[in-house]
């Protein structure tokens, strides 16, 4: 176990995604398409088969199901954007995870919500696909 301990931060530096960037990209996108509330454009960021896994509701799989999803929760008189940073990125040329730290904001730019994401990400096409989406708010739980 010990020695586990000592290889884990080798082992996270040599497994950094060579296509950090392009990763780093997908979410930056979505901000953009969210800042725009062009959700249809931000439900193409997804493969197919995608599944969102959002707090305290039960999974929501594919495309149509997820952009119906952001019809009722990112909608622009609740929502104007986003911000992505602290990022860590990990993967291959295939596939990726991206971990960051989000801000929603409403329409006057307010952050209404700060939190985690955890993305799983698959190239397709030469492009990078969310292919799972897992977020929680920093936020205390209620008693």
């Amino acid at each position: 176990m010990a020695l586990a301990l000592q290889c884990a931060p080798a082992l996270a530096a040599n497994t950094q995604s060579p296509d950090a960037d392009a990763v780093k990209g997908v979410t930056e996108e979505f901000a953009a398409d969210l800042a725009k509330g062009d959700l249809k454009a931000i439900s193409r960021l997804y493969t197919d088969d995608a599944k969102l896994l959002p707090p305290n509701a039960d999974p929501i799989s594919g495309r149509a199901a997820i952009l119906a999803y952001f019809e009722k929760t990112l909608r622009p008189d609740l929502v104007g954007g986003a911000t992505f940073d602290d990022y860590e990125i990990y993967g291959g040329e295939a596939s990726a995870i991206s971990l960051s730290q989000i801000r929603m904001l409403d329409p006057k730019g307010q952050v209404i919500e700060h939190g985690k994401q955890t993305i799983v990400l698959l190239k397709q096409d030469g492009k990078w696909k969310i292919h799972r989406d897992m977020w929680s708010d920093n936020s205390p739980t209620s008693p």
